[in-house]
């Protein structure tokens, strides 16, 4: 079930999709075995947790979007919450590839001369779980193995339109802002696009894989 709440979108505007050469990343958040999906907004509140969810965008470069999701608990108690980060195809196609490497623990979609890296980082937690599914599936509960403990139904592999999610498990304290970071990478070969990740991470000091 998707969260039942009131939400606010305090910001519009006609393309708010985080888009790197057409793969697009959605961020999303799990609380108390129900979640919710920030689709074409950067900004939402969730009235009854007390919590506020801020996106922010920073292209690298051509080939390396980095996203920062920002959420931030005002209400008096510690909360519990998965930071959730889909990313999926904008254009549809069946010349796709999806995939989860135990290895580098990334994940990757393939196209037909591309390859995309997807990872993240946050200081308080690890990515608890990733998976790969039919993009059907993405918004509908058929992505939880259980919703009540936020375990996503594991699946290393989908072929055609797909997306891929990972989640980070943390508690924010009462008047805390927590941070994630999510990037996409762009190549012609998983070489490529690690050598490239090495470099987005040298840069930015903050993350530490």
């Amino acid at each position: 079930m998707n969260l039942t709440t009131r939400l606010q979108k305090t910001k519009k505007a006609a393309n708010l999709e985080v888009v790197t050469d057409g793969l697009q990343f959605v961020p999303g958040i799990w609380v108390n075995g129900k979640y919710l999906w920030l689709q074409n907004t950067m900004e939402k509140v969730i009235y009854d947790k007390l919590l506020a969810i801020k996106v922010k965008k920073e292209q690298i470069q051509s080939k390396i979007s980095l996203s920062s999701v920002y959420v931030s608990n005002h209400s008096q108690k510690s909360i519990q919450v998965q930071f959730l980060a889909m990313h999926h195809f904008s254009n549809i196609g069946q010349k796709h590839l999806t995939f989860v490497s135990p290895i580098e623990k990334h994940l990757f979609h393939h196209t037909d001369h591309t390859v995309y890296l997807v990872n993240g980082y946050c200081d308080k937690a690890d990515i608890k779980e990733y998976t790969a599914i039919p993009l059907r599936y993405a918004y509908t509960d058929r992505i939880w193995s259980s919703i009540e403990k936020g375990n996503l139904k594991y699946q290393p592999m989908a072929k055609g339109p797909a997306a891929s999610i990972f989640t980070m498990s943390m508690i924010i304290e009462p008047h805390e802002t927590c941070k994630m970071d999510t990037w996409s990478i762009n190549g012609a070969s998983k070489a490529e696009v690690l050598t490239l990740e090495k470099a987005l991470l040298k840069k930015h000091t903050s993350i530490s894989l």
